[in-house]
């Protein structure tokens, strides 16, 4: 059974999700509840992906999901560490063109 633990911070009004492991249809509820850790009222979202060694397609929605809540608020999610097979899997079905991806 793959083990998904996520980190939650605030730095510079932006809320960094740093999941560690696999994101599957199993993990990925983890990944969406996340944010509920978030304290106060913000609209950044930073997911950073350099620690995720598997996606799957629950993984991806998860990600839309969170892109989703953040254009409900106003904001905006961005990507960062994105490589490996996840980098691949979000190149294949073209959301490298929907997610800011960063460094």
């Amino acid at each position: 059974m793959p083990i998904l633990s996520v980190t939650v911070s605030q730095e510079h009004g932006t809320v960094v999700l740093r999941p560690s492991g696999e994101v599957d249809h199993e993990s990925a509820p983890v990944l969406t509840g996340a944010v509920r850790e978030a304290e106060g009222d913000w609209q950044e979202l930073m997911v950073d992906l350099s620690r995720v060694s598997f996606m799957d397609s629950a993984g991806l929605h998860a990600l839309v999901a969170l892109e989703r809540r953040c254009r409900e608020q106003g904001g905006h999610l961005a990507l960062t560490g994105v490589r490996g097979q996840p980098a691949r899997l979000l190149d294949l079905v073209g959301l490298t063109e929907v997610f800011t991806i960063t460094g």
